[in-house]
């Protein structure tokens, strides 16, 4: 059987300094379900967006972020082709994709992929062609199960850097979650989307953690988790800062403290207030308590007036 060709395009992670998720946490590590999957709200839709041909992972999920964003916090938006290629050429400046494997197109040494760190750090200085600057981004740890579920529980998704096995690519073709294979070769570093999370009691990340790739859904086994998964980042985005849950999970203020340590340069937009909890009414007192209230004021008059009964 001829494999359907898809391509991977994840450089290695460049390890320079970076806000670390659990920084701007508003407490302990924020309450989060046992388990959240935004993916399926979207019913599907999703578009290759180039990475059948070229090693343009890293700027597909910048698309396909962007999608799953938008949608949750109001109007989706959800960038094309071109835009896509746009992304790819910050790193990639010299690629056309209408040209060959022997000049700068598809397969060409102009074809070199990307750098996850390297393209948030843009996204936060430039913007993308959207026309939209990411706030800032944060690191998250793979290895910490509460923190991989918060994190997708209050942005909606983890831009999630892996590594793909051989037998991954047959996982993926026969609908399978993608599982850890012991003697199968690693075929290449990849990008996707993760925005969701299974039910706790079936492994230490409570369930199968949902992703998108190749223009389809499908699912990672925690075992595959535990050991292919490099690198895991949260993106504050504009849209987010007008989300109620996403304000009452992150330390904004922490967030922009930490920002400002690390770039020197002050958070870009003002920081709304996180929504104070309405607390809850107090309990009608039932007619017995009333009751079993007034008898007692009324005792408790009559002792400190030397009143005695009848």
């Amino acid at each position: 059987m001829t494999r359907a060709i898809r391509q991977y395009g994840r450089r290695a992670p460049s390890q320079r300094r970076a806000i670390s998720f659990s920084r701007i946490f508003t407490g302990k590590v924020p309450a989060h379900p046992a388990a959240a999957d935004y993916l399926t709200g979207l019913n599907g839709g999703w578009e290759m967006l180039g990475n059948d041909v070229a090693g343009d992972c890293v700027a597909v999920t910048w698309a396909n972020m962007r999608r799953l964003v938008t949608a949750i916090c109001g109007a989706e938006n959800y960038p094309g082709q071109d835009a896509v290629w746009q992304i790819y050429r910050t790193q990639n400046p010299g690629f056309d994709p209408n040209g060959t494997a022997e000049t700068n197109g598809p397969g060409s040494t102009h074809d070199q992929g990307m750098d996850i760190q390297t393209l948030l750090e843009y996204l936060v200085k430039v913007g993308g062609p959207d026309g939209v600057k990411a706030l800032g981004f944060a690191k998250v740890d793979p290895t910490n199960t509460e923190e991989v579920k918060a994190a997708i529980a209050i942005f909606g998704t983890l831009w999630t850097g892996i590594v793909v096995q051989e037998a991954n690519q047959d996982d993926f073709a026969a609908g399978r979650p993608w599982d850890y294979h012991r003697s199968s070769p690693d075929e290449g570093g990849h990008s996707v989307l993760t925005g969701g999370y299974g039910p706790p009691g079936a492994g230490p990340l409570g369930g199968d953690e949902r992703m998108e790739t190749w223009a389809e859904e499908t699912s990672f086994t925690d075992a595959y988790w535990r050991r292919k998964v490099e690198e895991a980042w949260v993106v504050i985005w504009p849209e987010h800062l007008q989300h109620p849950d996403f304000l009452a999970g992150v330390d904004m203020a922490a967030f922009a403290a930490a920002y400002t340590a690390i770039t020197d340069r002050p958070f870009p937009v003002v920081i709304p207030p996180a929504p104070v909890p309405t607390p809850p009414p107090a309990p009608t007192p039932s007619p017995d308590s009333r009751l079993v209230e007034a008898l007692g004021l009324m005792q408790a008059w009559g002792r400190d007036n030397h009143v005695t009964g009848a």
